[in-house]
């Protein structure tokens, strides 16, 4: 089966589910960032942008899934779920056969970007024991690919079937799984598509019989970029690790607000958080997760256009409409919300 047929696949297969799973209409107005895994980079970016936007009248949580694809899927599916944070890859893919699939053309036409993020480093992960030192070794081996219709999954097809990499088996679970089966020794090794560092991997001791592999293939950098995670980025990573890196974005579904009232406060929900990163990136490079030091909101994706809610948002123009609420109250120690609380103690300091 190709990469193409692969893709096609999870694809279908996650649409069914969110047809036969949607929710109804909450009773209050809910803002929902489709994240990832509790223990990756996306949860903690969407919880950064939550605490920013604490201060706002806005009902904002940053919801766990299991990665691009779902993320992708339930902004145009699920009712109050306005943003999500996907791989280009996967967005790159889309493009590229939206011409052979309805589905993929249907992605192009409803879904919007907000702003890139950050560099997502893929991780190749396995024990020192492994005898694993390449890519290549990864063919008979059991590899977690993981989790079904998640990004990792997504890139580790595509990026096993460019680089002529046959495991015996793949096995497709999600990282934190992943991470106990290497140490039981079931699996020779795992693949994680995330921001480095990345909480599953920092929450690990010196001690441990863990390595990361380089990836240098010629095949492989004509498809991605390349990033390098220093050595002591992890408590036991000795050494420079040169591996392929994808590029995370902040995405949304282009609301028309004229349609119903729904749409509309979609759209007004959009327009003023989009707002306030916009206003506040120095701020989250500062007190955010290390990767917001990554960001250049104006860098987007080849063929991709910016939702117009986050147009009206970069205009000169522009108010928020609880402008009153934007700025960060002048006690801070009453904000619960950890990150929301350094936030407002740098808005404060900048004033001054």
């Amino acid at each position: 089966m190709t990469y193409y047929e692969k893709f096609i696949r999870l694809l279908l297969s996650l649409s069914f589910v969110l047809m036969c799973t949607k929710a109804p209409l909450a009773q209050g107005f809910e803002v929902n960032i489709m994240t990832g895994g509790p223990n990756g980079t996306y949860i903690q970016i969407g919880k950064d942008i939550a605490a920013l936007a604490a201060s706002t009248s806005w009902n904002i949580n940053a919801v766990e899934s299991q990665g691009s694809m779902e993320n992708i899927e339930a902004v145009r599916e699920r009712l109050y779920t306005q943003f999500g944070i996907v791989q280009s890859d996967v967005l790159d893919f889309i493009r590229t056969f939206r011409s052979e699939d309805a589905a993929m053309r249907r992605i192009v036409r409803s879904t919007r970007i907000v702003f890139p993020l950050y560099n997502e480093e893929v991780h190749i992960v396995t024990t020192k024991s492994s005898g694993i030192s390449e890519l290549v070794d990864l063919s008979g081996r059991i590899v977690g690919v993981g989790a079904p219709n998640s990004g990792t999954n997504l890139t580790t097809t595509f990026l096993f079937e460019i680089s002529y990499v046959r495991p015996e088996q793949s096995v497709s679970i999600p990282a934190t799984e992943a991470l106990a089966q290497l140490r039981a020794g079931t699996i020779d090794a795992f693949v994680y598509v995330a921001g480095a560092p990345t909480k599953l991997l920092l929450d690990t001791l010196p001690t441990d019989d863990l390595k990361l592999i380089s990836t240098k293939s010629s095949s492989v950098s004509e498809y991605y970029g390349t990033s390098t995670i220093k050595a002591g980025t992890y408590p036991w990573q000795t050494e420079d690790v040169t591996t392929p890196a994808v590029r995370a974005v902040l995405m949304t579904y282009e609301y028309n607000p004229a349609r119903n009232a729904y749409l509309k406060m979609s759209c007004d929900a959009v327009t003023e958080i989009s707002y306030l990163i916009n206003q506040n990136i120095e701020t989250l490079k500062k007190n955010g997760h290390p990767k917001w030091k990554q960001v250049d909101l104006s860098a987007i994706p080849t063929g991709w256009k910016r939702a117009r809610c986050v147009q009206t948002a970069l205009d000169k123009s522009y108010t928020p409409p609880h402008n009153e609420h934007t700025s960060a109250p002048k006690n801070c120690t009453e904000i619960l919300n950890p990150v929301a609380k350094r936030l407002c103690r740098m808005q404060n300091a900048n004033r001054g």
